[in-house]
């Protein structure tokens, strides 16, 4: 009996430790999870005719497969649905002239009642030449309203939100008409 117990010891004795070890759960913090996979900053039309920065955080979606109310293609509709803000923007290929065209669609939209425009000037963009104006609806909403060359592309840029929205809002907006521009892989003309 005593061969069996110093028989046994020494066999204990040379064990491997991780023989006795415990399985236990770690103490502490458990590890971050990985990050959800971040969206591209740079958000380029499906064509190739522009691209268009992202603002920060997640207020803003967008969608290059929507439809207007005419059926009509919508190259991008950028939505922000808790502060009830949109931009859109459309293909103005073939304008010679944007600061015309600013000119026009402001002329036009002071004709609508209860609807202030203010004078169109030149914007930074990105994409070099641009011209815009600001316009309120009553006590109702306020916008933007852009066209801005992205090489060899032409963008009429078109952005609302209601009176009550955040500041970040507007900022957002002029952020994005300012990023508009070509792909950053664009060849030059």
């Amino acid at each position: 009996m005593r061969v069996f117990l110093v028989v046994a010891g020494i066999s204990f004795a040379l064990a491997s430790p991780a023989a006795l070890a415990r399985v236990t759960r770690e103490q502490g913090r458990a590890p971050r999870p990985p990050p959800r996979l971040q969206v591209p900053r740079l958000w380029t039309e499906q064509s190739g005719a522009f691209s268009i920065e992202r603002p920060d955080g997640d207020r803003w979606s967008f969608r290059g497969d929507a439809r207007g109310p005419d059926g009509e293609r919508l190259p991008l509709l950028a939505r922000a649905p808790e502060a009830g803000a949109q931009l859109i923007v459309q293909n103005a290929d073939g304008v010679s002239s944007l600061r015309q065209l600013a000119r026009l669609l402001a002329d036009h939209l002071q004709t609508e009642q209860g609807v202030h425009v203010e004078d169109v000037n030149r914007l930074p963009a990105r994409g070099g030449e641009a011209y815009g104006f600001t316009f309120s609806v009553s006590d109702e909403a306020r916008g933007r309203v852009a066209v801005v060359r992205a090489g060899e592309h032409v963008a009429l840029v078109i952005a609302s939100w209601p009176m009550g929205a955040p500041p970040a809002v507007a900022e957002d907006v002029e952020a994005m008409i300012g990023s508009l521009g070509p792909p950053p892989n664009a060849l030059p003309p």
